[in-house]
């Protein structure tokens, strides 16, 4: 098993082998991602904190922004480049490893930007997702609920369109590396591109309950993918969100229901998936990490009891 990093409501937990450690003096920790000098997390205040080869802690920023987050990425090839994604829907980018912070406005200017919404009033769209595009160097994708997938090949600062086919209400966008696929998860269940985002597929077989959000992709077998969907929107959640784990082998065209050492159904909405190595996946509801590892036919709950997780990495 890999040691894992659990962002929760009282913190930053590191996992090894079941034996769980806080870590740091990080209040709650709604982000965690992984970069070229360690990992980071972005707690509920919006403060920026890198973690060392050692398991220390430090604070980079005590306030990056003023803004709601929805999302946090780091991409490791320009040197301290990180983003932000924030409601309503902006980019926030910064090159010196989180110490200052630029807005990328130009997704002002995207075709369509005064259309996008999100369907609780007042109805202020948010970019949800943010992914470092593998093969260019500075370009990313963002998953804008409600307004579609966009790429940039330049850190922000110009914008395409890829929703031909899409379901708007985006959640997440994943490029697979040395390819031109593309997966989403949305509102509308799941989407696959085998062109780069020009033209998208909806793929539905084994599916069977249609808001996808959590989404991973194997790094050893790019069509080995898990999601969580749960059977309605948010609001249809006070009696218990009635979502399940589900994994694909054939990139998202068929799905199966993971059952083995899970709950039925989670009441508690899946809030991360991670799948590392081979065979390896993991993935946190309510206060419970689980992990399989044998490619998701079999899991086991690592560690029960936490303060609600909201984040998930692996070291």
């Amino acid at each position: 098993m890999v040691r894992l990093l659990i962002g929760t409501a009282a913190g930053v937990i590191c996992l090894d082998q079941r034996t769980a450690t806080p870590e740091g003096a990080l209040p709650s920790t709604r982000f965690l991602a992984r970069g070229a000098d360690g990992a980071y997390a972005l707690d509920s205040d919006n403060a920026l904190w890198r973690r060392d080869a050692a398991g220390d802690w430090t604070c980079i920023n005590p306030r990056c922004i003023e803004q709601e987050v929805w999302a946090f990425a780091c991409d490791s090839r320009p040197p301290g480049r990180l983003y932000l994604g924030i409601s309503p829907a902006m980019l926030y980018r910064s090159d010196d490893g989180g110490a200052s912070w630029m807005e990328c406005e130009s997704i002002r200017r995207i075709p369509g930007y005064d259309t996008w919404t999100f369907p609780p009033p007042p109805h202020i769209p948010h970019v949800r997702s943010i992914a470092p595009d593998p093969e260019v160097v500075g370009g990313l994708f963002i998953g804008v609920e409600e307004g579609g997938v966009f790429r940039s090949p330049d850190g922000g600062d110009t914008w395409q369109s890829l929703n031909d086919g899409l379901y708007w209400d985006v959640h997440t966008v994943t490029p697979v590396p040395g390819a031109r696929r593309l997966y989403a998860t949305t509102g509308g269940g799941f989407y696959r591109s085998e062109d780069s985002g020009a033209t998208w597929r909806h793929h539905e077989t084994g599916l069977d309950r249609g808001y996808t959000v959590a989404f991973a992709v194997s790094p050893a077998a790019p069509d080995v993918v898990y999601t969580a969907a749960a059977a309605t929107p948010p609001p249809g959640w006070r009696n218990g969100a009635n979502a399940g784990l589900y994994r694909s082998a054939d990139g998202g065209e068929r799905w199966q229901h993971l059952e083995g050492g899970l709950p039925a159904q989670f009441d508690r909405m899946v809030g991360a998936l991670v799948a590392e190595g081979d065979g390896q996946a993991y993935a946190c509801a309510g206060s419970t990490v689980f992990g399989s590892e044998d490619g998701g036919e079999h899991w086991s709950a690592l560690v029960e009891g936490l303060p609600a997780v909201q984040a998930l990495i692996t070291l």
